[in-house]
Formats: C-alpha cells, sequence, structure tokens
C-alpha cells in the first residue's frame, strides 16, 4: 500500500485547527502505530477556562483503503456514542476503569473534516496509558479478553443494521479465498509460482473456509456488531496498573460473526512470534496466554455466546489465521498494495507466519478446545 504523502508542520497545523479546539496549541508530535493511517498528538496550553494542558490524537485516515469516509466516520460516532451511553454491566478488576474513546467535533459540527485532500478526524487522548504488542503476563491476556468480551456486550443492544458496511466482506473467509483465487489469475508481478507451498496449504483447508459464513447464512449463529481488529495493542492498559482502559482502533466495528474478535484476539495475543517473523521455528502458540484469552472472553461473553459459538472458539482462532494468511499472499501476489511494507517479501513473510499458526493450531487446539 502506497503510503499517504508526509506532510510539513503548517499543513499538519491547518488540519489541527479545524477541530473545535480551544487554547494555545504548542506542538505536535508523530505517533508511529498501525498499518493504514497517519496518526498525530497535539499539546494544548489553556485550552479550558481554568487554564492547564491537555492532549488530541489526530488521525489522517487512508482513503484509498476506507474509502468511504462517511460510512466509516458515521460507524465510528455510533459506536463510540453507544458505548458511552450504554450501562455498565458485570464489573471486574479487569473493566471497572475501561471508557470510551471521544471523538472531537469539527469546527462545522461534523465528524471529521477535509483538510489538503484528505479526510482527519480528532480524539481526546487517552492520558496515562501505554498499548503492548506482546502481553506482559497471563494476567494481562485475560484483561485485555474480558475488555473485549465486555466491548461485544455492551454493543451487543446496537442493532447491526445501524451500521454500515465500510469494508464490504470483510469478515467473508469465503470472499477472501475468492480474492486470493483472483489475485493468481491475475498475477500481475509473476509472484505466484513463487508460493506454491503457501497455496497447497491453503487448498488443503478450503473445506473448513465457508464454516462461519455458512452458520451465518443459515442463521445458526446471528450477525452481531464486533471490533474486527482485537490484537492487543488496541488495548490502552494504564500505565501504573496494567489494568485496561481503552479499547481503540474501532474502523472495522461492523456487523459480523463475534468468534471474528476472539479468533483474531488468539492469532496476535497468544503467538510466541511477530506477526512478520522469518524463522518459522520460533512461531507456535503460547497455551497459558490461550486459555487466559479464553477464560477472559468468556468472562462477560458467556452472557451472549450461543453453543455453536462456544464450540467453536478454538475453530475461530485457526479460521481467522487462515483467513489473515489468504489476506497476506493476495497482497504479495498483487504487488503490497494494500498492507504497508518495509522489504519485499513482507506480507509473504506475514502470511508464512499465520499458515505456520493455524498448523500450531490444529496440533495444539483441538475442536472445542
Amino acid at each position: 500500500m502506497s503510503a499517504l504523502p508526509k506532510l510539513s508542520g503548517p499543513e499538519l497545523e491547518i488540519a489541527i485547527r479545524k477541530f473545535a479546539l480551544e487554547g494555545e496549541l504548542t506542538g505536535f508530535t508523530e505517533l508511529r502505530r498501525g498499518h493504514i493511517h497517519d496518526t498525530y498528538v497535539s499539546t494544548w496550553e489553556n485550552w479550558s477556562a481554568a487554564g492547564g494542558k491537555k492532549r488530541f490524537l489526530h488521525q489522517r485516515m487512508n482513503d484509498a483503503v476506507f474509502e468511504d469516509i462517511p460510512a466509516l466516520m458515521h460507524n465510528v460516532a455510533v459506536v463510540t456514542q453507544h458505548l458511552i451511553d450504554a450501562p455498565v454491566g458485570e464489573v471486574d478488576d479487569a473493566t471497572a476503569h475501561l471508557t470510551a474513546l471521544r471523538l472531537v467535533r469539527a469546527r462545522d459540527g461534523g465528524d471529521y473534516v477535509i483538510a489538503g485532500g484528505t479526510p482527519w478526524r480528532t480524539y481526546h487522548f487517552v492520558e496515562g496509558t501505554l498499548s503492548y504488542d506482546h502481553p506482559k503476563s497471563a494476567e494481562m491476556a485475560f484483561a485485555a479478553a474480558s475488555a473485549f468480551g465486555d466491548f461485544q456486550v455492551r454493543l451487543s443492544s446496537l442493532d447491526p443494521d445501524e451500521l454500515r458496511v465500510t469494508i464490504p466482506n470483510f469478515f467473508n473467509s469465503e470472499a477472501r479465498l475468492s480474492q486470493l483465487d483472483d489475485a493468481c489469475r491475475r498475477d500481475p508481478e509473476g509472484r505466484a509460482a513463487e508460493v506454491a507451498p503457501e497455496l497447497e496449504a491453503i487448498h488443503d483447508r478450503r473445506a473448513q473456509v465457508p464454516i462461519m459464513e455458512r452458520a451465518l447464512r443459515n442463521h445458526v449463529m446471528p450477525r452481531r456488531v464486533v471490533h474486527g481488529d482485537t490484537k492487543l495493542n488496541n488495548v490502552l492498559f494504564d500505565e501504573k496498573r496494567d489494568v485496561p482502559r481503552c479499547i481503540v482502533d474501532l474502523d472495522t466495528c461492523m456487523p459480523g460473526y463475534s468468534l471474528f474478535d476472539f479468533g483474531d484476539l488468539v492469532r496476535f495475543t497468544a503467538a510466541t512470534a511477530d506477526e512478520d517473523a522469518r524463522d518459522l521455528s520460533t512461531v507456535s502458540i503460547d497455551m497459558e496466554i490461550y486459555h487466559a484469552l479464553r477464560d477472559g472472553y468468556l468472562r462477560h461473553a458467556h452472557r451472549f455466546l450461543s453453543a455453536f459459538e462456544r464450540e467453536h472458539m478454538a475453530f475461530s482462532a485457526r479460521l481467522v489465521s487462515l483467513t489473515l494468511a489468504m489476506r497476506f499472499l493476495a497482497d504479495h501476489i498483487l504487488g503490497d498494495v494494500y498492507f504497508k511494507t518495509n522489504r519485499r517479501g513482507h506480507n509473504l513473510d506475514r502470511a508464512r507466519v499465520q499458515l505456520r499458526l493455524v498448523e500450531e493450531m490444529e496440533r495444539l487446539l483441538p475442536r472445542g478446545h
């Protein structure tokens, strides 16, 4: 995916000042996180009548990935407001300090602005927090999963039809397989031949791909509002107590199946190696972390999960990993047009890690484990 063009300081300031922020802008810095958007943090003095300092988070959204920005921001506004308004359910140590993201309105009253030809949004910065790519302990993994389970519980009262589909078929493994097949047919960079072993591994598991979509079509499980990107680093933890404070990155909040969130959390958080590791011998599943994630998620999600969903928790982790492998592999074949990369073969490395995770989950997580 092509990176957004670099901004000058004046260009960034023009975008920031389109939001309803008062006081004296004293500085801004880039915050490097995520594959898609560009993120900055601004600092303001005397931002209220009482004075003081406050920070805000600004994102220049990548409209090459999210082509329907109005729909995206509709979803973010609906979800954040619902989380603010939703009654708090069962509270435990892992969820007692959770807060929802809060958007800052533009000066024209909208949820986002256009500056320099690109869309921008602004959030209140959640102070005193840290994010982690890997859990410091099983207790941290349990807390993160509990926070995501609570997130789904609170959104269970939101009608999925109130949200718009911003990325068609984002959760649809069947569609992702079709996209991979199409990428192989097109093969614009001549890369398909070099990934024959990876394609064969996916082919061997084709029968698994439609299971969740078939369950949705047959009403065996319901559509729900899901987060869609439940990596551990999308939970902000209190920097002093290691308890969850906020769930972030709501761009893929859409109607989907609830276990996508659980599966994505497992494939990222319980993995023993980085998502783009080159030494596949280091790639497996930490079973202590897996069990912490399962128990943490069920701490709240037990309130709405069906018997089918409970039975397929382990399978969902395998399917999400397989689906992401298909996405990474298709992007590699097409010439790295979606995910940010740092080197040739970066997406291929990512695909290989996901396929190794699938193998390890098949070995360690039997059906219903």
